[in-house]
Formats: C-alpha cells, structure tokens, sequence
C-alpha cells in the first residue's frame, strides 16, 4: 500500500514535485440536488450503528452517499472501492485506493479516474491529504497513458462528517480549508458538491 506512505504534503514537492495551496476554490454556491428517501432512511440507520472504526463509517455514511451521487448519475461514472491502482512503484504510486470514481461507467476496470477520495485515519483529515494528493498525482500519469488527459483532477478526504476537497491543477494541489459538513439529516451540501465536481469533471 505504497500511497499511505505519503504522510506528510512536502514528500509531494520533494518526491512529485507537487505544490501544496491552502485555498478556496469551490463555488460559493451550488445548485440543489435531490436527496432520496432511500438515503435519508440509511442515515438515520446509522445513527443506530456503531461508528467508531474507518470500516463503519464507509459502510454506514460514505458508501450510500457516492450511491446516491450514482443514482442521480446513471452511466455518467463508476465507483471502485478498495481496489488497486498501479501506476509508478518507481514513485510509490501504486497501492489500494479507498474510492475511486471513474468517468468510464462502463467498463469494469479503472479506465478514466476523475475523483478519489481518501478515509481519514484517526477522524484526522489532515493526515490524508498527502496520500490522497499523491493519488490524484497518479491518476494524472495513467490518464496520459490512456490516452485520456484531463488539466483537472479532484479528491477528498473525510471523516465522513466533515468532508475537504482537493483539485490539482498545473503540479499545485488547491486544499479548500472551508470543510463542507455532514449530518444524518444533512447531507445535501456534500452532495451538492460532489455533483458540481462531477459536472466538471465530465465537461
């Protein structure tokens, strides 16, 4: 699991020659999404669950959140959960990704990557920002090999209530320190965003 030895944002510059800025670079506002009652209901599921491990909080938050981006997206992407992603062993690019989001909703292979998301250990979103740059790093490389170049790439790393979101653009990774929150009962913001990058992504 070669990305989660990208502990710290400076082995980026040293090893990827990528930049790290901490700035706002969301919208400021997003257009409404449609919260299903399916949704709803599983969050408030969750709130009877156990959530103390990165495991639960995939299983019982995270997991039916990207399902309902993909409902309210049939055919646009595909979400591979904890699968691998080689790219560079050289750079330590390669390894098991929690969420990968690929543009290429139909084939059951990673083809066009366009979001990856990182689970922050220890409910510590900041020690997830290096692994999850580097794998957006990563997935930049494989496009080009694919054929499939992209000047934008976006990730995340979340607790599962508190959600930050990373583009890298030109070698610089843009860290928007405004955390999008999410609560049982809440969790239109995230979705709102998280359709907004897949707007952009697939532009």
């Amino acid at each position: 699991m070669a990305y989660n030895k990208y502990k710290k944002l400076e082995q980026l510059d040293i090893q990827l020659g990528v930049k790290d800025v901490s700035a706002t670079w969301l919208p400021d506002a997003f257009n409404p999404v449609n919260i299903s009652i399916f949704l709803l209901q599983s969050l408030k599921d969750a709130k009877n669950e156990p959530l103390g491990t990165e495991k639960a909080k995939s299983e019982h938050i995270i997991t039916p959140v990207l399902k309902e981006l993909r409902r309210n997206n049939l055919a646009k992407f595909r979400t591979f959960s904890g699968y691998s992603f080689e790219v560079d062993d050289t750079k330590d690019l390669n390894g098991f990704c929690d969420f990968i989001l690929s543009a290429a909703a139909e084939r059951a292979d990673i083809i066009a990557p366009i979001f990856f998301l990182v689970e922050a250990k220890n409910d510590n979103v900041e020690k997830g920002l290096a692994q999850c740059g580097a794998e957006m790093y990563a997935a930049t490389l494989f496009n080009v090999q694919k054929g499939k170049p992209c000047e934008v790439m976006y990730g995340c790393v979340t607790t599962a209530f508190l959600w930050c979101f990373l583009k890298l653009e030109n070698n610089t990774l843009y860290i928007d320190p405004n955390y999008v929150p999410l609560t049982f009962d809440e969790p239109h913001k995230v979705l709102s965003v998280l359709q907004w990058i897949l707007d952009e992504s697939l532009k």
